[in-house]
């Protein structure tokens, strides 16, 4: 593993070193592969301080043109929602697919942010029940 390998956040300067990068393999005559493929080892090696991973996640998550990061619509939760109870052996990646725009790791958040909420509701409802047992003894 290289020494000079940064962790945690990205700064400005990398963010356009990537966008540069992507650009150039985007729009290689000699490259005609899609966005999925494009060499991340490569795209590493001239960053030199990201490995091909960290510079993967960040284009797809982050930098990409394609994300939609507005919130999400009602009738995209409810299709997340629809597919992940209906269908749980749907993976992320998956379910982003049917919901142009959306990121694995969108998908992801939202799905864990409604388990919470209906965790800490149900925990709610719990206590008050509780509660009103006491009351009526």
């Amino acid at each position: 593993m290289k020494s000079n390998i940064h962790r945690g956040l990205w700064n400005e300067s990398e963010d356009g070193r990537l966008r540069c990068l992507v650009k150039h393999y985007k729009t290689n005559p000699n490259n005609e592969q899609q966005i999925e493929q494009i060499p991340w080892a490569s795209i590493s090696y001239y960053m030199r301080t990201r490995t091909a991973k960290q510079c993967r996640e960040r284009w797809i998550n982050h930098l990409n043109e394609t994300i939609n990061k507005s919130p999400l619509t009602e009738e995209e939760e409810r299709c997340i929602l629809r597919l992940s109870r209906l269908q749980p052996d749907l993976t992320y990646v998956q379910i982003s697919e049917m919901l142009p725009g959306r990121t694995p790791l969108i998908v992801k958040n939202f799905i864990y942010r409604d388990r919470a909420k209906r965790t800490k509701s149900a925990l709610r409802i719990k206590q008050k029940m509780g509660l009103s047992n006491m009351l009526n003894t």
